[in-house]
């Protein structure tokens, strides 16, 4: 029974990896004149192949420092249940063990390379402990034993903000599936191993998917977010000081949490039923325009576009609270309700303007666009560049995944498909091309890609299902990016081994969590893709842990 919560739990926390606070880093790349992008780099046929993405002129390097031990964290299959951390180079440290009553319900989050919090719950209690190298400590929670509703909460647990020596846990406590819940914010104390209630009912995401309700500023000091009961119709906009514990509100409304929109780091506020935009250092200004909608977006600035609109829409991207002149653009696209995708929407270096608009079967008529891309369909999301003066150009289809966005925190990779729809491919929207491009086979259905975003690169995982096979049959085919080098290596996973990877090393090796072929545990193993070499660094073991 524990395996197989472990497994559900360890499905979802991958799936949702995406709303890891964790902002992946480009390599310097070279702008480049706009492309389709149809015209992406070759791929080679799926295997143990390398492929260059892009080229560039070599630069010297500095003398190479030996990387810090990144630790990772499991519980053994013995009758001791041992909790255990080991490295990337293999030391293995055991830190304790488990009763048996907590091995059904336990959860371990990574907080960085050598921190990591341990969750455990029986009998509806909550306990946390802090996870190092050296040992287990347990975490002190206010108002102890604190109440944790098993059935409801068990795979919401997140840590949506880590800065120096503090980080913030969350978890559903009220509401369904599919709905806005809410739950307890807390702000640990990893130095006195104390943890402080913030608020009872921050807004949130009823399972680990919190990016569009836990916004953090760029340097990870501040998190912003909603507090408030939906029911009551009071939500306050509240901004939490990692470094001091500070709690202050922004802004108290009446609106239900989804009419309340903020810029990606949260330093812009809009609650569209106050028909007010403000920021953070006290700014305000009436919007209240009922044609019109206005989006927070990055670095101060807003867009500005009808609530309805049909073929010819236009964009207006402003800054409410500086001299910045506004930027118009032409969307040949249909806006029905104000609604488009926050995720992708983005004023770029160059000031293009990314927009998302919805699938075609939600509006009442087919835009005239539609005519001009055959192989568009009503379930498509079109993703468009347009530029202040006019040109409108559509880049592709954006896949949105079902537990994770499949763009990455900055915003600057997306994932996407070939309009034509012969190819999935990773968009880098800064430098206007596609970073590699991923074959769809036809012989195959239901093709799914996730993606895992890393500070030096990152892997997408194409899984298509055979048709005719019993039980839907999967292929699973790997494709990693190394920022550095800019090249592409791909694979097909075979045997399905992979359950996920939360590592990607300096040295372009992986580490992953892979099944055993003799039960249901997992392995941990240092995984070289261009050989197929694994090294064990864990064997046996059934708690995987999760890193953001």
């Amino acid at each position: 029974m524990k395996r197989i919560i472990a497994l559900l739990f360890t499905l979802i926390i991958f799936l949702s990896a995406c709303a890891s606070p964790t902002v992946p880093i480009s390599a310097p790349v070279e702008q480049v004149e706009a492309t389709s992008a149809l015209q992406s780099t070759e791929v080679g046929v799926v295997g143990n192949t390398v492929i260059a993405a892009s080229t560039s002129e070599s630069t010297s390097t500095p003398t190479p420092v030996p990387p810090s031990p990144h630790w990772y964290w499991s519980v053994d299959d013995s009758d001791t249940e041992k909790v255990i951390a080991v490295n990337q180079f293999g030391e293995r440290r055991e830190l304790g063990a488990l009763a048996q009553s907590d091995d059904l319900h336990t959860v371990v989050i990574s907080l960085d390379d050598e921190r990591a919090l341990l969750f455990l719950d029986n009998d509806d209690t909550l306990r946390v402990y802090l996870l190092t190298p050296a040992g287990v400590q347990k975490i002190k929670l206010p108002d102890e034993p604190v109440y944790f509703n098993t059935e409801l909460s068990q795979f919401s647990r997140a840590v949506v903000a880590v800065y120096a020596d503090y980080a913030v846990f969350t978890y559903a406590a009220n509401g369904d599936v599919g709905t806005v819940n809410t739950g307890p914010v807390y702000l640990v104390d990893l130095q006195s191993l104390t943890a402080k209630l913030i608020d009872e009912d921050g807004n949130r995401d009823p399972i680990d998917v919190n990016r569009a309700w836990f916004r953090i500023s760029q340097d990870g000091r501040y998190l912003r977010y909603l507090n408030g009961n939906a029911d009551v119709k009071k939500i306050e906009i509240r901004e939490l000081d990692l470094s001091t514990g500070i709690v202050r509100t922004i802004n108290i409304n009446q609106g239900p949490p989804a009419r309340v929109h903020a810029s990606p780091e949260g330093d812009m506020w809009y609650p569209d039923s106050a028909n007010l935009i403000l920021d953070l250092n006290g700014n305000q200004m009436e919007f209240a325009d009922e044609a019109q909608m206005f989006t927070p977006l990055r670095d101060g600035k807003g867009l500005v576009y009808d609530w309805n609109c049909v073929d010819n829409c236009e964009l207006k991207v402003i800054t409410p609270f500086g001299n910045d002149a506004a930027l118009t653009y032409n969307l040949p696209w249909t806006i029905e309700g104000a609604s488009s995708y926050v995720n992708v929407r983005q004023v770029l270096p160059d000031q293009s303007l990314l927009f998302a608009g919805m699938p075609y079967a939600t509006f009442s008529n087919a835009p005239a666009i539609v005519e001009t891309y055959p192989t568009l369909t009503e379930i498509d999301i079109p993703l468009f560049r347009l530029t202040p003066d006019g040109q409108a150009r559509l880049v592709g289809t954006y896949v949105q995944g079902d537990f994770t966005s499949n763009v990455s925190r900055n915003s600057q990779f997306i994932l996407m498909k070939s309009i034509d729809k012969t190819s999935l491919f990773v968009y880098d929207a800064v430098a206007d091309r596609p970073l590699f491009s991923m074959p769809i086979d036809t012989e195959l259905e239901e093709p799914l890609v996730i993606i895992k975003f890393y500070a030096n690169g990152l892997l997408a995982n194409l899984s298509a299902s055979v048709p005719g096979t019993k039980n839907s049959d999967y292929r699973n085919f790997y494709y990693l990016y190394d920022f550095k080098t800019a090249t592409v290596l791909n694979w097909e996973d075979a045997n399905a081994e992979i359950n996920s990877c939360p590592d990607l090393l300096e040295d372009g090796k992986l580490v992953c969590w892979i099944y055993r072929t003799d039960s249901i545990n997992f392995d941990l193993v240092r995984f070289e893709p261009a050989t197929g070499i694994k090294i064990p660094l864990l064997e046996d073991v059934w708690l995987v842990d999760f890193t953001p």
